[in-house]
């Protein structure tokens, strides 16, 4: 494995700077398996050089607003944003995928998550929402296959021996589920590491959360964070 760098728009990310972000969160508090599986990862991540992913701050991205950073979107915008996603996943209801196996790989580690077809509905509709509000420019991203990221590494290391460690993990599975997506304003800065590294540290500001609830219960949406 080698440092992970976070890209926006095809280049290295901006050091501190803002993008908006639909992510699926998992919740460790109901989903105690998956809880159990992210712990037994941190315990085989702990000797590499990975910056873990935090409990409030693992995620599935399902897509990014790509076109500009997230200063540069007005209230207003962010609010059609909101109301599009709302109405394009009006009808759709929560899903449960599987978590695993855990997978070393160049930028640190991850879950793999599936089955494929309910998680790549969902970002359809989602890109769609994002396409009537802000165009195709806002759709340059490229995540691949769904996964939830465990950590992201900050120096050179063996992802073929990380990838032993987290072989070795029993169960290797977990189900998650999904009753919400949140748009979130998320940054990546640099922090120190020792022998002069740095390390990319991911957080987010929350703007808003759209229900997964398939239209079944009434529930009003909700408003968007100011």
């Amino acid at each position: 494995m080698e440092k992970f760098v976070p890209k926006f728009q095809g280049a290295p990310w901006p050091d501190g700077a803002r993008v908006l972000h639909v992510y699926a969160v998992p919740d460790l508090q109901a989903d105690l398996a998956l809880a159990r599986l992210v712990g037994d990862c941190r315990e085989a991540m702990s000797p590499y050089p990975i910056t873990p992913l935090g409990d409030g701050t693992l995620h599935c991205t399902i897509e990014m607003v790509a076109d500009t950073t997230a200063d540069k979107i007005t209230p207003e915008e962010r609010d059609d944003l909101v109301a599009a996603l709302h109405t394009h996943l009006a009808f759709t209801g929560p899903l449960e995928v599987t978590a695993g196996s855990p997978i070393a790989n160049r930028a640190g580690a991850f879950l793999d998550l599936g089955p494929d077809e309910s998680l790549v509905d969902l970002r359809e509709r989602v890109r769609d929402a994002i396409h009537e509000v802000r165009g195709p420019g806002a759709l340059l991203h490229n995540g691949g296959r769904h996964h939830i990221s465990l950590g992201y590494a900050w120096a050179d290391a063996s992802s073929g021996a990380l990838q032993t460690a987290l072989r070795k993990i029993s169960p290797s599975h977990a189900s998650v589920r999904f009753s919400a997506l949140r748009l979130l304003d998320v940054t990546f800065q640099q922090f120190p590491r020792p022998g002069g590294e740095s390390a990319w540290e991911l957080s987010w500001e929350p703007v808003a959360t759209i229900p997964l609830a398939g239209g079944s219960d009434g529930a009003e949406p909700s408003q968007p964070a100011r």
